[in-house]
């Protein structure tokens, strides 16, 4: 049997973005820390660098290449080495006018926007899509991805600071829900009462009798599946959703499905190698063409990364 080791690429790191996934259950079971806090756990998510070193059946890479990889969440890099040894399948080449935070920003928020979007709400030109939670780095990527193929596009988002955050980036986005708790009214005033084709969330939270103390960061479930049109689709982050029998006889009624989006598997798993390997050269296509820009973005010096960046909506980029 071939070493795996074989398929390796060395890459010297000049820049990488890091994410703090200590709410997220499923993430933290397999991650590997890179900051030592009992309230955070933050992985590298992607790596910009040059090719230092590639094994003997690397073949579509060779040392002197400017790239761009997405990271397992149990990779173990380590940012003060600045080295990094990772398989060739989760290994892009960089297109030459992108930076290397530009680069380093997009690939995971475009890897999980493009799953979510292509391959689970198999969204087609003259959809209608509704994006929840909509002013994050993912968020945004979902919308202008979804932008891209000519989707009409609904978004909301949990206050009015947010929804005015998203109106100064001139996204092509046909109404805003300023408040979760207004969308199912925007959209059956936008819609006629008919739904959208597809609800895409970040997490949602359950249905509640009182609803007057709620900060309203997530919509509510019930809300969603509203908002569905007939053979409409759901594709949620939300890893423990409870479906009560009155929620699913009403999706069963509106022929209506839902999938569950954890990009991560896609990593982890060495089943869906050829469909990564596809979305990463495509979300670098888009960026090059700026299709795709990260508008949420942080880049600090790796000397500054500490607990008390986190949680924040934007894509932190550590330059090494």
């Amino acid at each position: 049997m071939e070493s795996s080791s074989n398929y390796l690429v060395s890459i010297q790191v000049k820049a990488c973005s890091v994410e703090d996934v200590h709410e997220f259950p499923l993430q933290k079971r397999f991650a590997t820390s890179k900051l030592d806090s009992k309230d955070h756990t933050i992985v590298v998510r992607d790596v910009s660098g040059v090719v230092e070193d590639v094994g003997s059946s690397v073949s579509r890479l060779k040392v002197g290449d400017e790239v761009v990889a997405v990271l397992p969440l149990n990779h173990n890099f380590q940012i003060s080495s600045q080295l990094c040894h990772v398989e060739e399948c989760f290994v892009v080449e960089k297109p030459a006018s992108l930076s290397w935070e530009i680069s380093a920003c997009c690939l995971s928020d475009g890897l999980k926007a493009y799953n979510a979007l292509h391959y689970l709400a198999k969204v087609r030109p003259g959809d209608t899509l509704l994006v929840c939670n909509a002013a994050s780095s993912f968020g945004i990527a979902c919308l202008q991805l979804a932008a891209s193929w000519k989707v009409k596009i609904y978004a909301s988002v949990a206050d009015e600071e947010e929804a005015q955050l998203l109106r100064t980036m001139s996204l092509d986005v046909d109404r805003i829900s300023s408040g979760h708790q207004y969308v199912r009214n925007l959209i059956s005033d936008e819609t006629g009462g008919l739904g959208v084709d597809v609800v895409l969330d970040c997490g949602v939270i359950p249905n509640m009798t009182n609803t007057s103390g709620h900060d309203w960061r997530k919509p509510m479930k019930h809300d969603v599946i509203s908002c569905l049109a007939v053979s409409g689709r759901w594709v949620t982050s939300q890893y423990d959703l409870q479906l009560d029998p009155p929620d699913n006889q009403i999706l069963h009624l509106k022929n209506a499905s839902i999938c569950h989006s954890f990009h991560d598997s896609l990593l982890l798993s060495t089943y869906q190698q050829h469909r990564v390997m596809h979305i990463l050269r495509d979300v670098l296509r888009k960026a090059d063409s700026a299709q795709l820009r990260p508008h949420l973005m942080s880049v600090l010096p790796a000397s500054d990364l500490n607990a008390s960046l986190f949680p924040t909506n934007h894509r932190i980029v550590l330059k090494l």
